[in-house]
């Protein structure tokens, strides 16, 4: 096994450390779980869906789709999951979040991520009906290209772990 074909595994060790670096942050340390919570129901599913040769794209929208869920309505799932259980931490992490512009980048790496995938699931279902006759995207950009936002989240994750200090200076715990 190569470095290569050990990029998508990348973000859970990074997630993991990133807890541990800033556990002390309440919405971090939120953030980072339900993140954590993403990329492990992604390494679960990862063997199953490799094997699914054209659905493979399909799953790795939905999985984009799924990591932007944590960025965009945290709040909303912070809100509801104090409601359900009434532990206070959850109405702290509502109250005191603020959006990263980390996590901006991370929107747009699984915004592109999503994008490339749609094209490649189109461009697999072009030719498996003889539209076209060789699978361009797939073959010669998909690769390099996701292992190059794989790349790209770890150091907006990292740059987020960074910041989270500077960030959080407000929250008095």
């Amino acid at each position: 096994m190569d470095l290569y074909s050990l990029i998508p595994y990348l973000p859970l060790p990074l997630i993991l450390s990133a807890l541990a670096i800033t556990w002390r942050y309440e919405t971090s340390r939120y953030f980072l779980l339900l993140l954590l919570l993403v990329e492990l129901v992604d390494e679960a599913l990862n063997q199953i869906s490799v094997g699914w040769s054209t659905h493979l794209y399909l799953y790795c929208m939905i999985m984009n789709l799924a990591f932007i869920v944590p960025v965009v309505f945290r709040v909303p799932i912070a809100h509801w999951l104090y409601r359900v259980t009434n532990i206070s931490f959850f109405e702290r992490v509502a109250k005191n979040t603020r959006f990263a512009l980390q996590e901006i980048g991370l929107l747009a790496i699984f915004a592109a991520s999503f994008l490339l995938n749609l094209v490649v699931y189109v461009e697999v279902w072009l030719y498996k009906l003889y539209v076209i006759d060789s699978l361009l995207i797939l073959d010669n950009v998909r690769s390099g290209t996701q292992s190059t936002l794989h790349v790209l989240m770890c150091f907006g994750l990292m740059t987020y772990v960074a910041k989270t200090p500077a960030r959080e200076r407000f929250y008095n715990g």
